[in-house]
């Protein structure tokens, strides 16, 4: 079982270029000239996904033969399930109890009882405490453990600078990746990114 911890990794330097694309589809797009470019261009060592794709069915795509055809390598990059698995659990507890006060309270004929309003903050402090718990599973310790999958395959390879491009899924890059940014600049690793909101430089692929 992995320990999370996140260190800078001695006597190598890392970039990272990150990416966020819409959906999955891009991936099956036939035109990937620019992208074929890029890659040579900035002599990339591998890619890494964060999309919610069947890594099986990825390696069918378009895009995954060309990475195979240029002999980089692609990962897809998550928490495990094990290190998930607890605050999830918690979590779905937390919703399940809810559920069974909120039914309890939708019951009663007299909610401004004293009964009833003890319910209502009971189910009011559930909310909170779950929402704070979603909140830190998806924007604080997954963005954690995507960085540390990051960091032991920049650690694979034998070379003292290793470039890679990060991949992420559109609807969620708003929310994570400013996390992972920060986190990779915190162990001295370069990111340039590339999204909507943040383009350093003006480079469509």
């Amino acid at each position: 079982m992995e320990i999370l911890e996140l260190k800078p990794i001695k006597n190598k330097k890392i970039v990272v270029y990150m990416s966020s694309k819409e959906s999955a589809k891009y991936f099956q797009n036939e035109e990937h000239s620019k992208l074929i470019e890029f890659l040579k261009k900035n002599n990339i060592d591998f890619v890494t996904v964060d999309f919610q794709v069947d890594m099986k069915e990825f390696g069918k795509t378009q895009f995954a033969k060309i990475l195979n055809e240029l002999k980089i390598p692609y990962f897809q990059v998550d928490i495990p399930d094990y290190a998930m698995g607890y605050l999830y659990q918690e979590i779905l507890e937390k919703q399940e109890f809810q559920n069974e006060l909120f039914e309890e309270y939708e019951s009663m004929e007299d909610k401004d009882s004293y009964k009833g309003l003890s319910l209502k903050n009971w189910i009011d402090l559930l909310t909170e405490e779950i929402q704070e718990r979603e909140i830190f599973l998806s924007l604080k310790l997954r963005p954690q453990w995507i960085v540390k999958k990051m960091l032991d395959l920049a650690s694979s390879f034998e070379k003292d600078l290793v470039f890679f491009v990060h991949f992420v899924q559109e609807d969620i890059c708003e929310d994570i990746c400013p996390q992972i940014v920060e986190n990779l600049r915190e162990l001295g690793i370069k990111v340039i990114s590339y999204n909507k909101k943040h383009t350093i430089q003006k480079v469509i692929f």
